[in-house]
């Protein structure tokens, strides 16, 4: 049982004694109720002030085992408050100074800056794959919890834009930095303080508004992630076309986003007049024609997908060829399968 839950116990015990002994007392001595528990009051803390006392032998032995049991109670209260302050406070104090320690042996580790929704994500991950990480945020409480939760977590208090805070988090032995505070300017100045502290050091940040990419780069990030942007793009893809490989398109689509970078996987049937039908992929001269990169065939009569086909695979009415490349590139691929050209 949790001492908290022994304290509450306790108390419930202690009052539940006193209100018993007061309208016991105060019906076998023939006083008011209000006397009678006032009377179980000063007697069980000591006090006694001698204004009333049982007269009665019946009311002299109820005193008699109450003093007793309330003694028992009291004290049983006053460990069980003992246990709660001092055991918890040496506990929590042991757990932080053992994770001191683990910090201050850090090495190619990543620093994750920001414990809101995408730092605890990114934490849960880290954990999983036993990848060394400390967190550093200002929320002290929202820490202290992770930490009880999960033994592994590592955790700074503090303003990750200043570079006192990144040094105690072993900045000049990190592998990298994850910066996820909830502003754009923190981020960038986040990215500026570690770039100058550790040269090297490999450091991917979050950026909320377009133009806070591009300064995430000159201030020295190597990747910059948009989640706004990855979301948003993710969700026309689905509208606009639900049939292509949405996820990896969605990447694609950030691509040329964010790089200008004109890539693209989809998938394309082939239909009973296709002129590439019954040929083998080396002699459909696929990649001659269109300049596109077949990457996966998913036969009609079997539902498994064949990645990296072979030159000498078939191609079959019905199979859907999944191909990569620019969008000219399998724009062209579409036409041909569709006898086009």
């Amino acid at each position: 049982m949790e001492p908290l839950d022994k304290i509450k116990i306790s108390i419930l015990l202690m009052f539940s004694l006193i209100l018993v002994y007061g309208v016991a007392f105060s019906y076998f001595e023939n006083l008011s109720l209000l006397n009678g528990i006032y009377y179980a009051i000063t007697t069980i803390t000591t006090v006694g002030f001698g204004d009333i006392t049982p007269k009665t032998n019946a009311g002299k032995i109820i005193t008699s085992i109450y003093v007793l049991l309330g003694v028992s109670i009291g004290l049983y209260t006053l460990g069980n408050f003992a246990e709660f302050f001092v055991s918890g406070y040496f506990q929590k104090t042991k757990k932080l100074r053992k994770m001191e320690k683990k910090i201050n042996l850090l090495e190619n580790h990543y620093i994750i800056c920001g414990f809101g929704k995408s730092g605890k994500i990114i934490t849960n991950k880290f954990t999983k794959e036993n990848i060394d990480f400390v967190v550093v945020d200002n929320n002290k409480e929202l820490l202290e919890n992770e930490l009880e939760n999960n033994p592994k977590f590592k955790y700074i208090v503090g303003d990750a834009t200043h570079d006192e805070i990144l040094e105690k988090a072993k900045i000049k032995k990190a592998k990298g930095l994850i910066s996820v505070v909830s502003t754009d300017s923190d981020n960038v100045y986040i990215v500026l303080s570690a770039r100058r502290l550790n040269p090297k050091l490999y450091i991917i940040a979050k950026g909320d508004e377009k133009v806070a990419l591009d300064k995430l780069r000159i201030a020295g990030a190597d990747k910059v992630v948009s989640p706004h942007i990855i979301g948003g793009l993710r969700i026309a893809e689905l509208a606009i076309k639900p049939g292509i490989l949405d996820f990896v398109s969605t990447f694609m689509s950030i691509a040329k986003y964010e790089y200008d970078e004109d890539l693209e996987i989809r998938k394309i049937k082939i239909g009973d007049n296709s002129p590439i039908n019954n040929k083998t992929l080396e002699n459909s001269n696929i990649r001659n024609i269109s300049g596109a990169i077949i990457i996966g065939i998913k036969k009609i009569n079997d539902d498994k997908l064949i990645t990296n086909p072979s030159k000498d695979a078939v191609l079959n009415e019905g199979d859907i060829l999944y191909a990569f490349g620019n969008k000219s590139q399998i724009d062209n691929l579409e036409k041909l399968i569709n006898g086009e050209n």
